[in-house]
């Protein structure tokens, strides 16, 4: 056949010059001749009009474009004939309207659907001369190059950079050569208006372009078409497309346009999360303000957490709050993700392992409870509550606890970070806590509160009264040894020892420097008692300021309160101008009471007692003093004894009256 076709086209180009155009007997009667130009056309170059000598004609089908290739072709209207090589003397064959290229390198024409499918030869008539194509132009028969879609990608399209439009790959078999060439079909809607290259060009800056722009990467001509600037409807959100070429329509592929960004879905899930703690909040807040211990408010944190018996943070407490947590956050991100991207209205489903595990942290925490009613509760450990509770029990840090308390963080992360990395498009379930995980907590927890109900209950210190302050005396005069000052403190609160290591501050008392008696014994456990008396001896320096003391049982844990636990405070006081006039200092400060004793040494001078009559106690948060500053400059001190003698010291600076000179 090949020969043949040869043989024709020699023949025919060496008489095309004699050839008169005719219109051709053996052409198709639907096929209308080429309408004359009305001008002379104009060429793009003064070069003469040259066919590209390397055959480029491709297999196409109907209503594809061919693109011929060559230099010096009119920018103008231009007639294109298909030969079959078989056409009768006179016959000029089969013609067709092409374009050229504005810069003469190309002329392009589409194949009519009604050319019968086979092989032809091509020639380019330009001013009255033909310019034969090398090669053949084979056109397919439509159901032997039908369309296909593979895939469209990605599943889910997210929108795009302008807040409209979205972008998507169709992959498939026997797509159009020339992007343009196909044309994109929404099922239930018919096709897609799409934008010529120069209007998609100007659409990058056409913020309500509505058409669709069709493109290939190099290479991935007829197999990979992008179609960008894709509009859909406000609830348009699963959508199937087919693809048509020429006669030939593809199969459809679905894929699913979200309405929202991940990142914004993200920032909703937690904004969402944040309203229902919030609710939650609201709910306890009277109670969150009127938590106080000792004086001091617990706030938010330590509503949720706090363990009230030992003032510290319950492990337990965290636990079960920070699995609900995660659980809470989770199902409202998967919630939201199922129907802001994935447009499947309806609850999502509960994995299988997280009841289980909700009811393993929730039935650990009543656990806990029960066995801190029937063994006692751990040590309170330092002063305030801290971080360090969670894996420790009064102030040592234990095994169990840290296990327990690490394995919580990681399953807790894990879940989150597995929720937050996955695709919200992909995301159908919650992560499955089952199997080795499940079993890994469930062993935690039974070494938590295995640890609980083996090990001894910790010291808690509920109240510390200071009984009595008896100051001591300097040495005499004459020699000998002075008399030291004892304070007797009374304890009341859980697990006391007698046989306990006291220590005031960073100093551990050595056992001539404290006293301790067990007054109240403790029912259970036995052993411990539930209000003790110390004796600090030598304790002139804990007269003054604020101290800690602690109490550590045999076992090392240990409790911790300060003394007094409502300390005199007195506010600094602007110096005084030398003299030996009365003044009167307004004091202000914390917990002023009547019967306050006052004395003041002035610089370089000895102490003196100020009569009741010159204290006057206003409230507790002032207090009047008449003294004489004395005529020496210098730093002297202001000493406030409290009905327990208690001792605060005041330093206050005493300046000495400006010279006057006489002129």
């Amino acid at each position: 056949m090949k020969v043949t076709l040869l043989a024709g086209f020699v023949l025919w180009a060496s008489l095309s010059g004699m050839a008169l155009e005719t219109t051709p007997a053996r052409a198709p009667a639907t096929v209308a001749p080429a309408p004359a130009p009305a001008a002379a056309p104009t060429t793009a170059s003064s070069a003469a009009p040259t066919v590209a000598p390397a055959p480029t004609l491709p297999v196409t089908t109907h209503g594809q474009t061919v693109t011929v290739f060559g230099t010096g072709f009119p920018n103008a209207p231009i007639k294109v004939l298909l030969r079959t090589g078989s056409e009768a003397k006179g016959e000029t064959g089969i013609p067709i309207t092409a374009a050229g290229s504005a810069d003469g390198k190309n002329v392009t024409f589409k194949v009519p659907d009604n050319v019968p499918a086979g092989d032809y030869l091509v020639a380019l008539s330009i001013d009255g001369k033909e310019l034969p194509v090398p090669g053949d132009l084979r056109i397919a028969a439509d159901a032997t190059v039908k369309p296909a879609i593979d895939s469209i990608s990605p599943s889910t399209d997210y929108m795009g950079a302008d807040q409209n439009a979205f972008s998507f790959e169709i992959s498939g078999q026997n797509l159009a050569q020339v992007a343009t060439d196909n044309r994109v079909i929404r099922v239930d809607s018919g096709p897609v208006p799409a934008g010529t290259a120069e209007e998609c060009t100007d659409a990058k800056t056409m913020a309500k372009y509505q058409k669709i722009c069709l493109s290939y990467e190099l290479g991935m001509e007829g197999r990979k078409l992008r179609v960008s600037n894709y509009r859909p409807g406000t609830w348009e959100g699963p959508a199937s497309f087919k693809v048509q070429v020429g006669n030939n329509v593809s199969n459809a592929q679905q894929l699913v346009f979200s309405h929202m960004r991940a990142e914004t879905l993200r920032w909703m899930a937690i904004g969402i999360f944040l309203v229902i703690f919030g609710i939650v909040l609201a709910l306890v807040w009277n109670g969150v303000k009127g938590n106080r211990l000792a004086g001091e408010s617990s706030g938010v944190w330590g509503a949720f957490f706090l363990d009230r018996q030992s003032n510290s943070y319950s492990l337990s407490k965290f636990q079960v709050l920070a699995w609900t947590s995660v659980a809470v956050f989770g199902y409202v991100y998967l919630f939201l993700c199922r129907v802001f991207i994935q447009w499947k209205f309806g609850l999502p489903p509960i994995p299988d392992g997280l009841p289980s595990l909700l009811g393993v942290s929730a039935g650990t925490t009543v656990a806990a409870a029960a066995i801190t009613a029937n063994r006692g509760s751990k040590g309170s450990g330092p002063l305030h509550p801290s971080w360090a509770d969670f894996i420790s029990t009064g102030g040592l840090v234990v095994g169990e606890r840290f296990q327990f308390f690490v394995w919580t963080i990681i399953g807790c992360g894990g879940f989150l970070a597995v929720v937050l990395a996955s695709d919200p498009a992909s995301l159908t379930d919650l992560p499955d806590i089952k199997g080795g995980l499940l079993t890994l907590m469930g062993l935690s927890s039974a070494g938590y509160l295995a640890g609980k109900l083996v090990r001894p209950p910790g010291p808690i210190i509920d109240l510390l009264t200071i009984q009595e302050v008896i100051p001591g005396s300097p040495p005499p005069p004459e020699g000998g040894d002075g008399t030291p000052g004892v304070i007797k403190l009374q304890v009341k609160g859980q697990n006391l020892s007698e046989s306990a290591v006291v220590k005031v501050g960073n100093k551990e008392l050595r056992m001539d420097e404290y006293q301790l008696r067990g007054i109240t014994a403790q029912d259970q456990p036995a052993g411990y008692f539930t209000l003790v008396e110390i004796d600090l001896l030598d304790a002139e320096p804990y007269r003054t300021g604020t101290h800690l003391l602690y109490l550590v049982n045999d076992d090392g844990q240990s409790a911790c309160e300060s003394f007094p636990m409502n300390p005199l405070t007195v506010n600094p006081v602007t110096g005084l101008q030398a003299g030996s006039d009365p003044v009167t200092l307004k004091l202000t400060g914390r917990n002023f009471a009547s019967g306050i004793t006052v004395n003041w040494t002035p610089p370089q001078g000895a102490m003196q007692a100020i009569p009741a009559a010159d204290v006057t106690f206003v409230d507790e948060g002032h207090l009047n003093v008449n003294l004489v500053p004395g005529t020496t400059a210098g730093t002297g001190t202001l000493a406030l004894v409290t009905g327990t003698n208690l001792q605060v010291n005041l330093p206050i600076s005493v300046k000495s009256l400006p010279i006057s000179v006489k002129s």
